[in-house]
């Protein structure tokens, strides 16, 4: 679908793709390789499609979001079991909420 849009945002000369990667495109995860690996292919070619169409006025960005307060979703049981997979202490995880980025490729970004 993107390639589609893409074509008509070149003949526009404007317009925004977002693409919605994750931590595990960055970081890895034990347990989760495929998963990890099509994020991280998915930031390559997130950064990849900034160069190639920010030339034409097309902005292409990536988020991956994440859950950082405590919620439902966001337990104790819920940071162990991701720590494990990423082969790191809980306190650890914790710190690297707020490090994480994807650098954008786009010129002025």
């Amino acid at each position: 679908m993107s390639q589609a849009v893409a074509r008509q945002m070149v003949k526009q000369r404007e317009g925004a793709i977002v693409n919605v990667s994750s931590e595990s495109g960055l970081e890895g995860s034990e347990g989760q390789s495929c998963y990890a690996a099509t994020k991280a292919a998915l930031n390559s070619f997130t950064r990849s499609w900034s160069k190639e169409l920010g030339k034409h006025g097309i902005r292409v960005v990536g988020v991956a979001p994440g859950i950082l307060e405590k919620t439902g979703l966001r337990t104790p049981e819920y940071e162990e079991a991701l720590a494990w997979t990423r082969g790191i202490s809980v306190e650890q995880l914790r710190e690297g909420y707020s490090k994480n980025a994807i650098p954008s490729a786009a010129p002025g970004a």
